[in-house]
């Protein structure tokens, strides 16, 4: 078994289609709405990786002899209450590859990548209920810096946590 970790590239954005897909169907089915969840992926989801390719975010994949398994996306923070942080936008892996250590191992990769492009702090978001996580990210190190009500999202309690590198 081969692990790989290394920078998306267009022909990547059907399987990191794929884990987002299976990723949501199996962790948020008991807080977002089916609806939600197919708005959210799909079609929506292949143009959205495309667009962060094509505008040259951070966007990485780990592979498992050759195939997509998990994806992570960075970039500059946009809200001014984190400027200058790097925001997670996005860290999905494959339902069965789940605790087994390679979402940490892409969290890694990807914040020492941030590191290196001079980031000191980074930021992302995650819903209340998603309870595995939160204790994933707590437990890499992150910490809560709040709470807000995403109106977008339905209503959903979402809970904002940074890290300092």
């Amino acid at each position: 078994m081969r692990i790989d970790i290394r920078p998306a590239v267009l022909s990547d954005v059907e399987g990191m289609s794929l884990v987002l897909d299976r990723a949501w169907r199996e962790n948020f089915k008991d807080i977002f709405s089916e609806e939600q969840i197919t708005a959210y992926t799909g079609d929506y989801r292949r143009e959205s990786f495309t667009r962060l390719i094509n505008g040259g975010k951070d966007v990485f994949v780990l592979l498992c002899d050759g195939e997509v398994i998990a994806v992570c996306a960075a970039q500059t923070c946009e809200e001014k209450l984190f400027e200058g942080y790097a925001e997670i936008k996005l860290l999905y892996v494959l339902p069965e590859w789940q605790h087994k250590g390679v979402g940490k191992k892409l969290l890694s990769h990807t914040l020492r990548k941030m590191r290196g492009k001079g980031y000191k702090s980074a930021v992302l978001k995650t819903a209340e209920k998603n309870l595995p996580a939160r204790r994933f990210y707590e437990k890499f190190g992150f910490t809560v810096r709040k709470t807000f009500v995403d109106r977008k999202s339905g209503d959903i309690t979402m809970v904002i946590y940074t890290i300092d590198f």
